[in-house]
This record gives structure tokens, sequence and C-alpha cells, in this order.
């Protein structure tokens, strides 16, 4: 395993070492649930890192997969190419053996007194002086082509000796080259399951961070959902639980959570629905959300307000938003107000304390906004904050 993989998996367990310590301290509930949402925000970027690896080194899988299955075919082309010349070399070893054959015969009848064995002989057997010369040339023929039948069978044993050498060569830089290209793939394999594991690691890790995160959600719409579920309700009560879980459906992470609030939403249109049917002569209820005049403010603060932007996180584990017209997101002192206290901010509407910052503190609060335009728009001011309610109050 390469040093930059060591490294990358050593940073990773330090990190899940660090997570584990952090949740075995005796904090307040606040407390864990912003070291969740900070650990979360680690685990998320140490996931990406690991995803990017993992793509890497499918690819490099990838690629080592299609030279593999490349030399492979090249290596049954040789092997076949060899099997063929190995043919062919039986072929020609019983051609060059019955020319040797051939050969040694008229050596051998040459050896033994064949007319062609002496040139005088040739001459005194010949009946005239031409057909002496024929004889003569025939013989010597004879023995060129023989000459050239005994360099031709050594030059076809040497060829074949060189072909048959040059394909188990061949073969051989094949099966080495598939071995080494098998160890490469196989170091990127073990490469992956380490990192495989790791993710598996940090996943674990993350879902235990959020299981605080989804016992907080589960916490901020327990109210609405009680009052949706409780036949005692009234119709105003009910439109604003209403009101108060759209207004936060947009800031949960937590799928179940959201499947929650949707069907608590659903079952309170409903009885909303049937109360306005049983009650038709009575015309309709004050709706949507409360005015602040209308629930009287628990406190009431003057705070220094600036704005900030671009969170993927909030520190109660919410999305931080923006909305006018529903709930926004703003950053307190959890000492002076706990966080997912509901609030009302003149100038800027209603708003969930969900977020924390270094700098806020005391009588500061950090107003999220859609733009760093809208930031530097509002700038630095002092405003009035209503609070509304306390956690599980709304």
């Amino acid at each position: 395993m390469n040093k930059k993989v060591l490294i990358g998996l050593t940073s990773i367990l330090i990190a899940c070492n660090s997570i584990i310590m952090t949740t075995v301290t005796n904090a307040t509930p606040e407390e864990n649930i912003e070291k969740s949402t900070i650990q979360i925000k680690e685990l998320d970027k140490q996931i990406v890192d690991l995803k990017d690896e993992l793509s890497n080194l499918n690819g490099e899988i990838s690629q080592l997969d299609t030279k593999l299955k490349e030399n492979k075919e090249e290596i049954n082309k040789t092997e076949d190419n060899i099997k063929s010349t190995e043919l062919q070399i039986t072929k020609r070893k019983k051609i060059i053996e019955e020319k040797q054959e051939v050969l040694g015969k008229r050596l051998g009848s040459m050896y033994k007194g064949n007319l062609y064995s002496n040139p005088l002989l040739v001459v005194l057997k010949s009946d005239s002086f031409s057909d002496a010369i024929s004889n003569i040339q025939a013989a010597v023929k004879i023995i060129s082509l023989d000459k050239k039948l005994i360099n031709d069978i050594d030059k076809e044993k040497e060829a074949l000796i060189v072909n048959i050498d040059e394909l188990n060569n061949k073969k051989d830089e094949l099966k080495t080259l598939e071995s080494s290209t098998q160890n490469s793939l196989e170091e990127i394999k073990s490469k992956k399951k380490s990192q495989q594991d790791a993710l598996s690691k940090l996943s674990d890790e993350k879902k235990k961070a959020s299981s605080i995160i989804e016992e907080n959600e589960n916490s901020l719409i327990s109210h609405s959902v009680s009052v949706i579920n409780s036949s005692t309700s009234s119709e105003s009560a009910i439109k604003e639980a209403i009101s108060t879980l759209k207004s936060l459906l947009p800031q949960i992470n937590t799928s179940s959570v959201k499947n929650k609030a949707q069907n608590a939403i659903n079952k309170g249109t409903s009885t909303l629905q049937s109360l306005k049917e049983s009650n038709s002569n009575k015309g309709n209820s004050n709706t949507g959300n409360i005015d602040r005049g209308s629930s009287p403010a628990k406190k009431t603060y003057t705070m220094e307000a600036t704005a900030y932007f671009d969170g993927l996180l909030t520190a109660s584990g919410l999305k931080p938003i923006r909305n006018p017209a529903g709930l926004s997101t703003v950053a307190v002192d959890p000492s002076v107000i706990p966080l997912g206290s509901k609030l009302y901010i003149d100038g800027y509407g209603y708003a969930i304390a969900a977020d924390t910052g270094s700098l806020i503190k005391n009588l500061r609060i950090d107003l999220y906004m859609n733009s760093r335009e809208e930031c530097y728009n509002f700038g630095r001011r002092n405003v009035t904050v209503s609070l509304i309610a306390y956690p599980n109050e709304w």
C-alpha cells in the first residue's frame, strides 16, 4: 500500500477515534447536538475524499482488467502459434527424414562404385564422347543438388529452432507481464478493500452522529405533532401546528422525521376539513402563523445583529434557510436563548434559534441571508428580538 493511502487511512482513523471520544463526554444535549453537527461536517468531507479515491481505484482496476484480458488473449494466440509451429516441425521433420534417407541411399550407392561415384569411370562406360560429356554433366548436377539438399535441410532445422525459441520467449514475456499486472491488480484491490472498510466505519460514525440530530429534529416537531394528534385541539391550534411544521420541513435533514412531519400536516389538514364541515355555520377561524401580538413574548431583547449565509448545517443539525414568509434561521448564544426557541425579530420575521457562532456571545444575534449581497446590505444594526416559545412549546 502506498504512502498516500496510508496517510489518508491514518487521518480517517484519527478522525473516527476523535469522534468516538467526543461522544463519551458528559455534555449537555445542546453541546452533544453541536458536536454531532461538527462531526457530520468532518465525516462528510472524509467520505467525499474516500469516494473520490475509490472512484480512482475503480478506474485503475478497470484498466488493469482490460490489460489482463488483452494479455490473456495474446498468450492464447502465442500458445496457438506454438502448437501450430510444433505441428509444422513434426511435418518438416518427417520431410527432412525422407530427404535424408534419399540422400543417404544416393551417397551409399556412390561409395559402392556407382557410375556417378567416379568421373573417369563415367567416361570409360560411355558409348561416345558426347555421351560421356552428358554423363559427366549429369553426375556434376547430381552432386550439386545433393549439396543444396544438405544445406536446405540444415537451414530448415535452424529456422524451426529459431521460430520455436522466439515463440517460447514471447510466451515467457507475456506470462511475466501477466504476473506483474495481476500483482498490481491485487494491490489495488487491497487498497480498495481498505478504503471501503474505512468508508464503512465513517458511515457508521455518521449514523451515530445523525441519530442525535434525528432525536433533536423529532423533539422540534413533537409539540406540533401532538397538537394535531390530540382530539381536544382547537381549530386555531391545529392551524398553528400545521404552519409550524410547514416552516420546519425545509430545515429538517432526516427523512424519517420529514415523513413524520408531512404525515402530521396531512392529518391536520384532514382534521381541519372535518371541523370546517361540522362548523360550517360558525365561519372561518383565524388562519396561519401566530401574530406576535396575539401571543405575548416570554422575553424581549435588544440585540446587536449581523448577517451570514452559505451554510450547509447549523449547530442544531438543521439546514439554514431564509424564508421571510415562514421561519428563518438565526444564530444565538445558547446561554441567552436556548437552541430550538421560536423568535420574532423586527424587520426580519419569525425565526428559529438553530445555530451558534464563535463571535455570537451575550446579546448578539446572526441572521441567515440568501446571499452575500443581502448580508452587506444588512450590515450591523440593533434589533428587537421577542422570544415567542421555548423548545418543545411550539
